[in-house]
């Protein structure tokens, strides 16, 4: 399999997640980015200081494209809810359409019907070739009754049979006014877009199965296109109708700071060892008044530059220490970003 990972958004997918989240069905679902960070930190314990450095900024481009996108409630429910027990939104099937076919209108009318009947297999979650026997819209209806679909399901494919070229225009110039607005709004992303590529290569190798561990996929794809996806920041996707894999740029951050917060005990207590001793807390209060060597802190404290070095060795492995090489003396230097999320983190688990 060819597997190309790239180190680029797609603008028309991450509005199509984006969207899609805002009309997510269900008393339960999280309709934008804030709420999926409050489920993130009550189901794993997360706290909120973890979360927000990375997804403030995906927030407010949210924000910006759903406050700003001037396209009536109707017409984006329609497009982007997701219905029955279909996994994704008519915007992906009608997306995939546009991308494979951009002049559906000058298309013969073989050509026009196999457009339609893909649109509604990748719609409807269906076998590849399950509508190849579907020439006219009774064979569809026959279709959708002995398929249980839902009578919404049916109204919007027998809608999608006779109108797909309106259905395909409308939802282009939706799209088109979302990335404008998307990609306005949308702060650098480059190196967290090459840092995600970069991992994704790590983890897919030469099979997207490494990773999609429940997904039983019974014909492989010869080429696959791996995406750094921002608005499904938290998880993985796989676009079989396009050959496209959609890897969450903190998929990696995540699943790191789950396993950090599962147990967090044993790193609390190596920390608070760290500094519970009457020693070591004088040398870090001697630091914060600046850069000292390990010679002055000796003759400061009043102790040997042997249990100086000691001392030193513990605090500089948990982070609370920097240190520096001049010549043959080596400075110390008090780190209080680590300091500070050691604090954040003691209260989080305690308070």
């Amino acid at each position: 399999m060819n597997i190309q990972f790239l180190t680029r958004i797609c603008p028309e997918a991450e509005c199509i997640f984006l969207l899609e989240r805002r009309f997510r069905p269900g008393m339960d679902a999280q309709n934008n980015i804030g709420q999926v960070r409050h489920y993130l930190s009550d189901k794993y314990d997360i706290p909120p200081f973890e979360l927000e450095p990375l997804l403030q900024p995906l927030a407010e481009v949210e924000n910006y494209v759903n406050s700003n996108l001037s396209v009536s409630e109707e017409r984006l429910r329609f497009f982007f809810t997701t219905r029955g027990n279909a996994p994704n939104s008519l915007a992906w099937s009608l997306y995939n359409a546009i991308k494979q076919d951009s002049q559906y209108g000058s298309l013969s009318g073989s050509q026009k019907l196999r457009t339609v009947n893909q649109t509604l297999q990748h719609f409807l979650d269906v076998p590849e070739n399950a509508l190849d026997h579907v020439t006219c819209i009774n064979d569809l209806v026959q279709f959708l009754m002995k398929n249980g679909c839902t009578e919404d399901v049916k109204w919007v494919c027998t809608a999608l049979y006779y109108s797909m070229d309106e259905y395909l225009e409308e939802l282009d110039v939706i799209l088109r006014k979302a990335t404008g607005l998307f990609l306005e709004h949308l702060p650098d992303v480059t190196d967290l877009c090459r840092q995600t590529a970069a991992y994704a290569k790590e983890q897919i190798g030469d099979d997207p199965s490494r990773v999609f561990h429940n997904l039983n996929v019974a014909t492989q794809p010869s080429a696959v296109t791996v995406y750094p996806c921002l608005m499904g920041f938290h998880g993985l996707s796989w676009d079989f109708a396009d050959s496209r894999i959609y890897f969450g740029v903190y998929y990696e951050a995540l699943t790191n700071l789950i396993q950090k917060y599962s147990d967090q005990s044993a790193s609390l207590v190596s920390r608070l060892k760290s500094i519970g001793d009457k020693s070591r807390l004088e040398i870090l209060r001697s630091l914060k008044a600046g850069e000292c060597n390990g010679q002055d802190i000796s003759e400061k404290l009043g102790l040997a530059p042997a249990t100086i070095s000691h001392h030193m060795n513990l605090l500089t492995n948990e982070g609370f220490v920097t240190t520096t090489k001049r010549g043959t003396s080596t400075y110390y230097t008090l780190n209080p970003p680590t300091l500070r999320r050691f604090l954040q983190e003691l209260d989080h688990c305690l308070l």
